[in-house]
């Protein structure tokens, strides 16, 4: 049962990537049928169309569907990203970090570990 479901999963990923591919495979198959009843150019052979419009509107739709899907997608993904800041207070000529009053809990994460690496603050040339 397990093994089914899982099979079952991946068939529908694999068909949801190769959903043109169906199509184009769907149309060889049927183009005699899709020639002759439902080419906008049936009345212009000398086209040789071959109801290859359809296919073309057909593949149109699903690339219009998968971008809508993507935004869709796009949309629901929401990051959220924790960070400790620090303030610095100015007193004199001395300069203190200090931490906000956060949970400490929040305090933890860190959206990357290299970001200390790569950003530095600029040194005082005058020391």
């Amino acid at each position: 049962m397990r093994r089914s479901v899982c099979l079952l999963l991946l068939l529908m990923i694999v068909m949801q990537s190769f959903n043109k591919l169906g199509i184009i495979l769907a149309f060889k198959i049927n183009q005699d049928y899709i020639a002759s009843a439902f080419c906008e150019n049936k009345d212009k052979p000398e086209m040789h169309c071959n109801g290859r419009c359809v296919l073309a509107k057909k593949l149109k739709q699903a690339e219009q569907n998968e971008e809508k899907q993507r935004t869709a997608n796009l949309e629901k993904a929401n990051v959220l990203f924790f960070c400790k800041l620090n303030r610095l207070e100015l007193n004199g000529s001395q300069v203190l970090p200090t931490t906000n009053d956060f949970n400490p809990f929040y305090l933890k994460f860190k959206p990357s570990s290299f970001t200390n690496d790569i950003f530095k603050p600029p040194q005082d040339a005058s020391a």
